[in-house]
């Protein structure tokens, strides 16, 4: 009995973290007026019906097109084309992913170090510390890299 109570509550909390999720997309709107009234040089990513993703800063929306600033060119997406547009807020994290990764690092290279380790051999310890080493550092920089894309998108526009 206690097994199946355990078990229960993981899966409600388990489905309740998800929640957020799903009220942050029903957030959003097919009303073009939205997009109209963002304010320029804000950073957005508009999906578009073919499946590219196409992201810049805010220029100016009218009703048949949407002008971003693309690497500091205009690039004018008409309004047919446009399934999503997202607005992204905050920064990245880097810090905190990076060292996020170089925890996971440390100890996938720490686990691999020691199962190289042999007690009858002198020089077989350094195998410990080297992997801790290499994998502290390969987490940090995979953090970094994975840090530098998470950022939040708002959906404001859905055209579906």
């Amino acid at each position: 009995m206690k097994h199946k109570s355990i078990s229960l509550l993981l899966v409600v909390l388990f489905l309740s973290s998800y929640s957020p999720l799903a009220h942050a997309q029903q957030a959003s709107s097919n009303d073009w007026a939205v997009v109209k009234q963002l304010r320029t040089n804000e950073k957005l990513v508009v999906k578009k019906k073919d499946g590219k993703d196409v992201s810049g800063e805010m220029i100016e929306a009218s009703d048949t097109a949407l002008t971003i600033d693309r690497d500091g060119k205009p690039l004018s997406i008409p309004r047919a084309d446009v399934r999503q547009v997202y607005v992204i807020t905050g920064k990245a994290a880097k810090g905190k992913w990076a060292l996020i990764g170089a925890g996971i690092g440390a100890g996938a290279g720490t686990g691999i170090g020691a199962t190289q380790y042999r007690a009858d051999r002198d020089d077989y310890g350094i195998y410990i510390y080297m992997g801790t080493l290499i994998g502290t550092g390969v987490g940090a920089v995979s953090g970094l890299l994975f840090g530098q894309t998470r950022r939040n998108r708002d959906l404001v526009y859905d055209a579906r």
